[in-house]
């Protein structure tokens, strides 16, 4: 859809298609949560898709509905006593 079509929806229109989007795209990633989720278990070593977590060896302790509980096993926890809550959508078990 180009920009031009949608400038030519009316403003309830333009909310419709608003929460038909929002309603897939929170249907996809809850799809792949479930996706990731299936393959992991506690005690498993993962990698976090996350700058602050780049590089580091960490231990899945806890799985949550839409989060989990990764331990560092190596390396700082900047300050923090070593166990982040993170998303399943940005875990990924280790190689």
């Amino acid at each position: 859809m180009t920009y031009q079509e949608l400038n030519s929806l009316t403003i309830e229109q333009l909310r419709e298609l608003n929460s038909k989007v929002v309603e897939v795209i929170k249907s996809k990633r809850a799809t792949k949560a479930l996706e990731v989720k299936d393959t992991l278990y506690v005690g498993a070593k993962v990698n976090v898709n996350h700058p602050k977590l780049m590089g580091k060896e960490l231990k899945l302790t806890k799985i949550n509905r839409t989060k989990a509980v990764v331990e560092v096993i190596n390396g700082p926890s900047y300050g923090r006593v070593g166990s982040y809550n993170v998303p399943l959508s940005m875990i990924q078990l280790a190689a």
